[in-house]
């Protein structure tokens, strides 16, 4: 049960962060200088805004696709016991499971937090994203830990 609050808090403060800024009217700031900004954008894409200039066959694949992987790592984490691996897929879950829906009604996914390094531009993600990418920390070094081959 404590993993589905979890589930619920993150996926909730995602879409309420996306929520609150879309219905805004919020200029781009500096955060921490040279290292993060507040800018808002829309990304059609994947990861890297990879695939965001694509038609919209290729974005019902990737859709399909995204709709695809969340099934999986649903089906993993009822299949495992071990309570880090759960931990990091709860993560990876409502984080995709947010940029999903978002991706399903209107088409994009929000993107605010520029980050870079001085005036080299890194990329730009949302909370979603660092909960998938901490997600993912979590579970390789769970398996890691456990001996398992990445």
């Amino acid at each position: 049960m404590k993993y589905l609050y979890l589930f619920a808090a993150v996926l909730l403060a995602d879409l309420g962060v996306k929520f609150f800024l879309n219905t805004s009217n919020i200029e781009s700031i500096t955060l921490i200088p040279y290292f993060l900004d507040f800018y808002l954008t829309k990304n059609t894409g994947i990861a890297l805004s990879l695939f965001s200039s694509s038609g919209g066959l290729t974005q019902l694949f990737l859709t399909l696709t995204i709709f695809a992987a969340l099934v999986f790592l649903g089906y993993t984490f009822f299949g495992t016991e071990d309570k880090h691996q759960k931990l990091g897929l709860i993560f990876v879950l409502s984080g995709g499971f947010g940029n999903f829906l978002e991706r399903l009604f209107f088409g994009s996914v929000t993107d605010y937090l520029h980050l870079r390094i001085g005036t080299n531009s890194l990329f730009v993600f949302n909370l979603a994203d660092f909960f998938i990418t901490l997600g993912a920390i979590i579970i390789v070094l769970t398996w890691l830990k456990n001996g398992k081959n990445v």
